[in-house]
């Protein structure tokens, strides 16, 4: 692709043609023709949904980038899981998505696949092996995949990474600053975690192509004998008295095919309930969860994982920082089960990407389930009607919910900067649309409550929002500045509880510039409440 450096003049234009003019990139045209870009990775793939553009390797590493790192991340699991019995559903989680198309909620993290006495989830086999990449091509039954992330790599340390899904290969991959290549190995254990080791300490881009049975999302699942099933780990026996309680409640008998009790554990772990009451510690926390049928994600992963397991189905518990689930072997490959218990809302940056579209789900939900699907359309449908695009909020207290006034802030030293004044309103949000919305309008208002407004410091906000009188419980706002000519800075998202009202907080960008300041926030509201701003 040739670029013009400057425009010519009139005159010149007359004395002749043009020798280079732009071309925009086409990603047809790039499928068409084969282009690769760095590292040899193709420059776009065929989807389901559409052409995906690849992500720039070259691209640098922002500020606002949040890294996979040596240090794990207190909300993500890292070599261990350990049950709770908070059983309340959660409002708004983050998320980032380093994949295209996009998986969101379902970024394989964290695998466990044994239980200890103590009901502690860990890696049986945590040695690891190389991840080598793959020559092979792809083949019709598998989908592709982009990969891109931010990795602060440590001299000969073992740095998690996400993958897309279980069985997953590498196809090509790259790590560098910049232009600059940066030596890296892939590694993967027991349970298929993924690993990136380098050699120096430094913060790098890693972009990578893969590839993975389509089957593993969805679609029929397997009808092995159990002879034809891998081993699953055995357990200690105080947890499988535990688990035959569960079991014989189930309904679960190894009279049944391996296939007919996961169809039945499927659906009775599907049918647990979020509660704001948890159960009460009559017995160990396994059977506690599991008999009184409570629990979100992460306790419906961890019950069904140990109750397969003991019945012999290989099984694992996948966690992320926002959604939790299940893979479970066939007999010929692990497979992706969703048990629903999903959160609300996701704070998810890159959800503008085009979404996976995954083979149908062989099991039935029942009404009103919260499955993860639908976390992550919401982020992506958030996300497309916002009319700019989603901060990454990096360094924002996402605490509740935001709304709009007028500010001029300082740095956090006290340079600068006045008071702020506080205002609310309604008005329909301002994106262009030509499709007919008969949603009401949400009517959206806002008290600011800090006493002054600077710089690197939190900026606490609270309101309401309502349609027709009624509140708009579970949706998410997004919390912007705006100032001169209009310009807009998103400092964060934040969500409305039950009752239509948030109090929260976030902190203010420190690179944003000393000035008067309109404050707002906007929201694309749900299926009842339609898009709506302060004023």
């Amino acid at each position: 692709m040739f670029s013009q450096l400057a425009s010519p003049s009139a005159s010149a234009q007359r004395r002749g043609p043009i020798l280079h003019e732009p071309i925009p990139p086409d990603p047809r045209e790039d499928v068409a023709l084969s282009v690769s870009l760095d590292g040899d990775l193709p420059a776009a793939i065929d989807s389901p949904r559409g052409l995906v553009a690849a992500p720039d390797p070259g691209r640098p590493v922002g500020s606002g980038d949040s890294p996979y790192s040596p240090t794990p991340r207190r909300d993500i699991p890292d070599s261990s899981f350990h049950p709770d019995r908070d059983t309340r559903r959660p409002d708004l989680l983050p998320y980032d998505d380093p994949f295209s198309p996009s998986t969101a909620p379902f970024k394989r993290l964290s695998a466990f696949d044994t239980v200890d006495v103590s009901y502690t989830l860990s890696v049986r086999d945590p040695h690891t092996a190389p991840l080598a990449l793959s020559a092979s091509p792809v083949t019709p039954a598998e989908e592709q995949f982009f990969a891109d992330m931010v990795v602060d790599l440590a001299p000969n340390v073992k740095v998690k990474i996400p993958s897309v899904g279980p069985g997953a290969r590498v196809l090509r991959a790259r790590a560098g600053v910049g232009s600059e290549d940066v030596p890296f190995r892939l590694f993967r254990d027991g349970a298929d975690n993924w690993f990136i080791e380098g050699d120096s300490a430094v913060r790098v881009r890693l972009v990578m192509e893969l590839a993975i049975p389509r089957i593993a999302f969805g679609g029929d699942f397997g009808n092995p004998s159990w002879v034809e099933l891998p081993a699953a780990p055995p357990l200690p026996t105080r947890v499988m008295q535990s688990v035959r309680e569960v079991a014989q409640k189930i309904g679960l008998s190894h009279r049944m095919t391996p296939r007919e009790n996961v169809t039945k554990l499927v659906a009775y772990f599907r049918s647990f309930i979020d509660s704001e009451d948890p159960p009460p510690p009559t017995h160990d926390i396994y059977l506690d969860l599991a008999l009184s049928r409570k629990g979100v994600c992460r306790h419906r992963a961890f019950a069904f994982m140990v109750t397969a397991v003991g019945l012999g189905i290989p099984a694992r518990m996948i966690v992320n920082e926002a959604h939790a689930w299940v893979e479970v072997n066939d007999g010929h490959l692990w497979r992706r089960i969703d048990l629903g218990g999903a959160g609300r809302t996701i704070n998810d940056p890159v959800s503008t990407n085009i979404p996976y579209d995954p083979p149908p789900d062989p099991f039935a939900w029942p009404q009103g389930a919260s499955r993860g699907d639908d976390l992550g359309d919401r982020a992506r449908r958030d996300a497309r009607n916002a009319p700019t695009a989603p901060s990454s909020s990096a360094g924002a207290s996402l605490a509740a919910p935001g709304g709009s006034a007028a500010a001029s802030f300082a740095d956090a030293n006290g340079a600068g900067g006045a008071g702020a004044g506080a205002g609310g309103g309604t008005a329909p949000n301002g994106s262009a649309s030509t499709t007919p919305d008969d949603r009401p309008p949400s009517l959206v208002t806002m008290t600011l409550t800090s006493p002054d407004a600077r710089r690197g410091a939190p900026l606490r906000l609270r309101g309401t929002v309502t349609a027709e009188g009624a509140p708009c419980g579970h949706v998410t706002l997004e919390v912007l500045l705006r100032g001169r000519e209009n310009k807009e800075v998103v400092i964060g998202q934040l969500a409305t509880d039950e009752r239509g009202a948030y109090d929260g907080a976030l902190v203010l960008p420190a690179a944003v510039p000393l000035g008067d300041y309109d404050l707002r926030a906007r929201t694309s509201g749900d299926a009842r409440c339609g898009a709506g701003h302060t004023r």
